[in-house]
């Protein structure tokens, strides 16, 4: 049997310059190198740059897919991001059959900003003529399915935007290192985009409310936070006006390889997220020991069980937030050991080789 040619195009890949863009596409095009596949230089943009520069990106960018796509080279394209990546299909789907598979990863489906709407127009005609659709979770493919009748259900694939990867998301080597009793400090951390829907806000008006309510546990917390977006500004507005300076420190942006070792630092993570399509830094966290504090929307509900490796708070409340954070405090060593455990436990199905087998076997089967 030939080794299959797959020509992969996403408008958003990490490089040296930007690590944390597209990281996650950058572990699924490495993943689909593993399987065997035989991948030539991957068409992306791999770094942010600034309007005049991006603009050049783009149309470098759909000159090469377009290319690529008309060369008859390639037995399928996989595709990152139903939007602008798949922008060098529409001039040619009217003539010419073509392989390919797209990979949805959020905005990119359910998106209600203007600029998502306008660019989602060519989405219906996209994926009525694709050979397999990738989502990241059943709750993802329900949402597909419901807003694309015409998509037949066995052309979608479920792959776990590429599951964790085990040489960086590890329990602590000796886990007696990070038990924790009622009078320890707390280290909580967020690792996330600091963006719109993100629900940092609900996190910061938690701590305020620990600080109104319960002062010596606030003294006790720190809240550290990494990850880049368009709201930093107003996020550090708002530790300023909620007087949280001290202990809330931003970090900002870290790579893939570094965040192992943060998630492993903190007592708890939290992930107050409005909406998801998987979310991928909560498995992070279980793999590495690390509880988690999320809110109870599908389909962080399929992966988080309130009392058993993390705590659920209700969405978008942060009233709930703040009670489950001083739910924190009181628990005995014993009851933390046992939420570090099944962490772990919850995280294996994700395993980066496993999630790899799966999508191979599904990719076999349609190309």
């Amino acid at each position: 049997m030939s080794i299959k040619k797959i020509c992969f195009i996403s408008n958003l890949f990490p490089s040296e310059k930007d690590p944390s863009f597209g990281s996650f596409v950058g572990l699924s095009y490495r993943q689909l190198k593993n399987m065997g596949y035989n991948l030539s230089q991957p068409i992306v943009i791999n770094a942010r740059v600034g309007k005049f520069k991006k603009l050049l990106a783009y149309i470098k960018f759909l000159f090469m897919g377009l290319k690529a796509i008309l060369s008859n080279k390639y037995d399928f394209f996989y595709i990152h991001y139903l939007t602008y990546s798949t922008l060098c299909l529409l001039p040619i789907l009217p003539f010419k059959k073509v392989k390919y598979l797209v990979n949805i990863h959020g905005d990119d489906l359910v998106g209600t900003r203007l600029i998502h709407k306008i660019m989602g127009l060519p989405s219906a005609y996209i994926l009525k003529r694709a050979t397999a659709i990738v989502v990241p979770s059943l709750y993802f493919k329900r949402q597909l399915l419901a807003r694309h009748v015409f998509v037949d259900e066995d052309n979608v694939i479920i792959s776990e935007s590429a599951g964790f990867r085990e040489d960086f998301f590890y329990p602590p080597k000796v886990e007696s290192n990070q038990l924790i009793t009622n009078n320890d400090d707390l280290h909580f951390g967020y690792i996330s985009r600091v963006d719109e829907g993100k629900g940092w806000e609900l996190m910061l008006l938690a701590f305020s409310l620990l600080k109104e309510n319960n002062p010596t546990e606030y003294a006790k917390s720190r809240l550290s936070v990494y990850g880049a977006g368009a709201q930093v500004p107003a996020f550090n507005a708002m530790v300023l006006q909620l007087n949280l300076s001290d202990i809330v420190t931003y970090y900002g942006p870290l790579a893939q390889k570094m965040l192992g070792e943060k998630y492993r630092s903190f007592d708890y993570f939290l992930f107050p997220t409005r909406r998801e399509s998987f979310g991928l830094v909560a498995v992070e966290s279980l793999a590495c020991g690390t509880p988690v504090i999320c809110s109870a929307i599908e389909p962080l509900t399929d992966m988080l069980f309130h009392g058993d490796n993390g705590f659920l708070f209700k969405d978008g409340c942060a009233d709930s937030l703040y009670e489950n954070i001083v739910k924190c405090f009181d628990l005995t060593e014993e009851k933390y050991s046992l939420l570090r455990k099944q962490a772990v436990k919850s995280a294996r199905q994700y395993k980066s080789e496993h999630v790899a087998e799966r999508l191979y076997d599904a990719i076999e089967k349609k190309f």
